[in-house]
């Protein structure tokens, strides 16, 4: 089938897709950007590749496809410079190749061409892998069909199936997916479910299926625990014997939730210090909060961080800074993380680190790991301000179940540090 599909995919497939990406581009900026930059792409790699300072060094690519898969690759990243590769990342969309810091001599970036047959002769012909990695999902047919044919050892990471794809029942589109997987030589999946649901749908197809976890979770364990520091980012006073409630990336509905049920709580805890994270600290934003806040609230008193110089016992803080989250997680006695009642929850791996009930929405849904907090026991799922109310009050008056609650997020990271290595280990001396 690989010989079929590729007589298809070529004749079909890539003429679409150029036409698709070429007139999409007309209203979409992001796609004209990604179009533009790959006019010089081979010129470009071929200058960042003479920049190793090791020639010999073996050679491998991690393809993502955008920033959150890089986020996850970061920690196959720093395993394979250990072993001494050279490492080409391929990006597919500008997001991920404009916001990712690349500091090594050893690692390089790279737009992945159009998927001609043309196109991914010449790529590899520069780049010369031993290894590609492909993170999370963003596979394609010309690039693992050519590899196949240079025994380029292919590897998909970190990925997940999803059970509410259809496609795998589509006969013909089926047919196309697993010919496609086929084609890939180890398969690291995240957890049980995934290596069955993959193993019943590939069938015969050659590709090992191994259950390793989510480097995700290793990724923001590792760069939180690296960046944070000691530095005092509040004078010692303003938080001394305060009960800290951490507002993380907070959105309007998330705010005209949690207000209410935080200036009613303050009639009973007056220790109770809430620091308020607004998603996009713009001026607008800001002042639109302090309004409604001397407006609607008689028991809150707002003060912004950068002027917290002039701090005179304010019960709330508005973060008027960026950058500062994970050092306010690691004094919040609860946190709540927003985006859950607008456009997906932001980041809730990160408070976990730092051992506390988080609360949140999950309304909007855009991962699973709200799944992982709700069944290790220490994710509260939010819906409306009388729940809120209801939970803030028990973890604030009661700090024996506010503690066993923390203690439950140790689960959520009891498996992640070292899968990288793992799956580094497993894939270069296999």
């Amino acid at each position: 089938m690989r010989t079929f599909w590729f007589a298809v995919y070529n004749f079909i497939g890539v003429p679409s897709l150029w036409l698709f990406f070429n007139l999409y581009a007309l209203i979409n900026s992001k796609v004209k950007e990604g179009l533009k930059d790959r006019r010089d792409l081979f010129s470009l790699l071929n200058e960042s590749l003479s920049a190793f300072k090791d020639k010999n060094r073996k050679k491998v690519i991690i393809h993502s496809s955008s920033l959150g898969e890089y986020q996850q690759a970061i920690p196959l990243i720093e395993e394979l410079r250990k072993k001494n590769y050279n490492i080409v990342l391929s990006f597919f969309s500008p997001s991920g190749y404009n916001n990712s810091k690349i500091n090594y001599p050893e690692v390089i970036k790279t737009y992945i061409p159009l998927d001609s047959v043309s196109n991914i002769k010449k790529f590899l012909d520069l780049t010369e892998p031993g290894i590609i990695i492909f993170m999370r999902y963003d596979l394609w047919y010309n690039l693992l069909y050519e590899a196949k044919k240079r025994n380029i050892r292919t590897v998909l990471a970190n990925t997940r199936f999803d059970e509410h794809d259809r496609t795998w029942s589509i006969p013909v589109i089926s047919s196309f997916r697993k010919t496609l997987y086929g084609m890939i030589d180890l398969i690291f999946v995240i957890d049980e479910q995934d290596e069955i649901n993959y193993r019943n749908k590939l069938g015969k197809e050659n590709a090992e299926i191994l259950r390793t976890g989510d480097s995700k979770f290793e990724r923001v364990y590792q760069s939180v625990k690296k960046d944070f520091t000691d530095e005092e980012f509040f004078p010692r006073e303003t938080i001394k014997d305060k009960k800290i409630f951490v507002i993380g990336s907070s959105w309007k509905v998330d705010e005209d939730v949690l207000l209410p049920a935080v200036d009613k709580a303050l009639l009973f805890n007056k220790d109770l210090l809430t620091l308020l994270v607004p998603h996009e600290p713009k001026e607008t934003k800001l002042s639109a909060i302090e309004k409604e806040i001397s407006s609607k609230y008689d028991n809150l008193r707002a003060i912004r961080y950068s002027d917290i110089g002039n701090y005179k016992n304010e019960n709330l803080i508005i973060v008027d800074r960026i950058g500062l989250l994970s050092k306010l997680y690691s004094v919040a006695y609860i946190s709540y993380v927003g985006g859950g009642f607008k456009t997906g929850l932001h980041n809730i791996l990160e408070p976990a680190i730092f051992n506390m009930p988080i609360l949140f929405s999950n309304v909007v849904k855009n991962s699973d790991e709200d799944e992982i907090l709700l069944k290790c026991g220490c994710g509260i799922l939010i819906k409306d301000t009388r729940q809120f109310y209801r939970y803030l009050r028990t973890f604030l008056d009661n700090k024996i179940l506010r503690d066993e609650t923390a203690e439950k997020c140790k689960l959520v990271f009891k498996d992640s540090v070292g899968i990288a290595e793992k799956i580094v280990n497993r894939i270069t001396t296999a």
